[in-house]
């Protein structure tokens, strides 16, 4: 298949050399991303001990007991793993126990088989989760309750011996200054570190990546959000967690005075987790894999490949100038990661390839200067247009005939993505990444600069072919409030998309959430939505219109189709998610976009001959 794209992509003049060296580089890349996804497979396959763990304050508070013997005899059949203690500083208004205390509810926790874990601080600040931390710091109010020094930490440790620790108030013990005391304590321990997804800690971040070996990633729905959940939908979304985004610590709080309602919820869970194959203990640990440099260097050296195809195929869009600039750019990208990796922050290098890798990739496979190079003939080639362009303008091909093409120029676009998908896994290949604690960076302009590199090559692509979309002409001819009502749209969409790549920033609908809802009991893991309804739709209509002859309405709908090439590199960005659901998602939003695209082609086909008279 890579070597029919190639051909489609060749240009007059192109060396076979070049055009064989794109190939190696490309291959060598797709079998780098084999090499290092085996291994996060195997490190995956280990990696399914979930561990269940409730608040002892939660258990005491609403079941109306008091004597501890007597809760832990209750929960016993309810398939607990592990009972969360909460040291609260006595200051001010926060109430807590003594050491006396703690230390024998520790020992009458372990004699009855549960493993123990250590929240310092209260957790009540954590109930507006990230915002009641910068809120309050620019209000100017003190944080509460006053947080633990790491001596005091250490004492308690000592006296507790917990598994796990997490941290209530704004901040992890030791911010600012006393990280480094922090993570060698857990490392002269062998307490584990308690990252709470969404807790927004000051420090939480630096104190993982100082003692990356001693974290466990914890996932819980916090006081505060549990009035938005009941059995059903607070079991889906722990469920969601484990299996989406690698969560094995799950911290069950309850409702108020509603222990009953908690103990359905740890027992739903535990039956599900069973059902998906998932077993029971503590939350394992990973170990500090990173793939050889080997793997770097030649996911490196596909970009690069991919770098020079796409500089070939834009070499006739740009000035002698803009050559010269872009094949420097290239050369100093390839040399930057390469100096970074080597001599500074391998981190670094990584996160900076990856950046590379998912900005080149979807333009390459989508830019209409790679897919419409083919067959250019003398006469024409000024133009861009083709032979095979000029026959299916004048509808001499079959609306099921232009499906098949549209189709086929997906799978070669789907087929550069692969490989893309494939160099990401490469580069990405560390532990961090799989826990978290270093992550992708540049998500949202990886999801614009796609798009705004392939809406230049099309429009570049239209004026060669003769038909130049006149974006100019066009705004100078409206009216004043036509382009009010334009710029505002143009503007609500691109707010939408881009505010729709973050967790908090605008909110899923209703109607989407049940569509997704459906997705999820339908599927192993859930397509995307962005890629099934409106990328992989978008792009194989973008074809099928070029094809037919529709031209300049073909290459528009092709540049926000874009967004599902762009989808599908992100969702292998996402190293904390099993590799084996990535690939399940997106190879179940490839099926689903396809059918959906071909039968809106075909539709679009048969609206478009009936205008035509034909």
């Amino acid at each position: 298949m890579l070597s029919g794209i190639m051909r489609s992509s060749g240009r007059a003049g192109e060396t076979v050399v070049v055009r064989r060296l794109i190939t190696v580089l490309l291959i060598l890349g797709l079998i780098s991303g084999i090499g290092v996804g085996a291994q996060r497979l195997l490190l995956e396959r280990d990696f399914r001990t979930v561990e269940l763990a409730v608040d002892l304050s939660d258990l005491l508070g609403g079941s109306g007991i008091e004597r501890l013997p007597d809760v832990l005899e209750r929960i016993e059949p309810w398939g607990v793993d592990s009972i969360v203690l909460t040291a609260e500083p006595t200051q001010g208004s926060a109430q807590g126990w003594t050491p006396q205390e703690l230390r024998e509810m520790a020992a009458a926790v372990k004699d009855k088989g549960y493993r123990v874990l250590l929240k310092v601080g209260s957790g009540r600040e954590l109930n507006n989760v990230q915002d009641s931390v910068k809120d309050r710091r620019r209000a100017g109010v003190a944080s509460y309750p006053e947080s633990f020094s790491v001596e005091e930490i250490a004492a308690l440790v000592s006296l507790v011996d917990p598994e796990v620790i997490m941290f209530g108030g704004d901040e992890v013990a030791g911010y600012p200054h006393g990280l480094d005391k922090m993570a060698s304590l857990l490392e002269i321990t062998g307490v584990r570190f308690g990252l709470q997804e969404f807790a927004g800690q000051l420090g939480e971040a630096e104190l993982a990546q100082s003692a990356p070996l001693h974290v466990v990633r914890v996932h819980t729905i916090y006081p505060k959000e549990l009035s938005r959940y009941d059995v059903e939908s607070g079991a889906a979304r722990f469920l969601r967690a484990v299996k989406e985004r690698s969560y094995r610590l799950l911290y069950v709080r309850f409702w108020p005075d509603d222990p009953e309602t908690g103990a359905r919820l740890i027992e739903e869970l535990g039956t599900s987790l069973a059902a998906l194959g998932y077993a029971r203990g503590a939350a394992p640990t990973l170990p500090p894999w990173q793939s050889h440099w080997v793997y770097l260097v030649t996911a490196l050296a596909a970009w690069a490949g991919a770098g020079l195809w796409l500089g070939l195929v834009l070499e006739r869009s740009l000035g002698s100038w803009w050559k010269l600039l872009y094949r420097l750019a290239a050369a100093a990208a390839v040399l930057g990661v390469l100096a970074l990796y080597f001599f500074f922050d391998q981190i670094l290098a990584r996160q900076a390839l990856a950046f590379l890798t998912a900005v080149t990739f979807p333009v390459l496979a989508v830019i209409p200067q790679r897919w419409q190079t083919r067959g250019l003939q003398q006469g024409a080639a000024s133009r861009g247009e083709t032979v095979f362009c000029r026959a299916m303008s004048d509808h001499r091909i079959s609306r099921g005939k232009a499906v098949g093409w549209s189709l086929l120029q997906f799978v070669g676009s789907i087929g550069l993505i692969a490989i893309g998908a494939a160099v990401m896994v490469a580069t990405l290949g560390d532990f961090r990444f799989m826990l978290k604690i270093a992550e992708f960076r540049g998500v949202k302009a990886m999801s614009i600069l796609p798009v705004l590199l392939a809406a230049v090559g099309a429009i570049s692509f239209a004026r060669n072919l003769g038909k130049p979309i006149g974006l100019r002409e066009r705004w100078r001819e409206m009216p004043v409030w036509a382009k009010g009502v334009l710029a505002a749209a143009v503007l609500g969409v691109v707010v939408i998309y881009i505010g729709r790549t973050g967790n908090f920033i605008i909110p899923v609908p209703e109607v989407e959430m049940r569509v997704r809802e459906f997705l999820e009991q339908t599927f192993p893991y859930r397509p995307r939505t962005k890629e099934l309804l409106i990328g992989h739709p978008l792009l194989i209509l973008g074809f099928g219109l070029y094809v037919w002859g529709d031209e300049r309405l073909g290459l528009a709908c092709v540049v926000p189709g874009t967004i599902g090439q762009i989808s599908l590199l992100n969702t292998f960005a996402h190293i904390h998610s099993p590799l084996a659901a990535s690939i399940s998602r997106s190879f179940w939003g490839l099926i689903l976009g396809a059918c959906l695209g071909s039968v809106l082609l075909y539709i679009a086909l048969l609206v478009l001959k009936r205008r035509s008279g034909d």
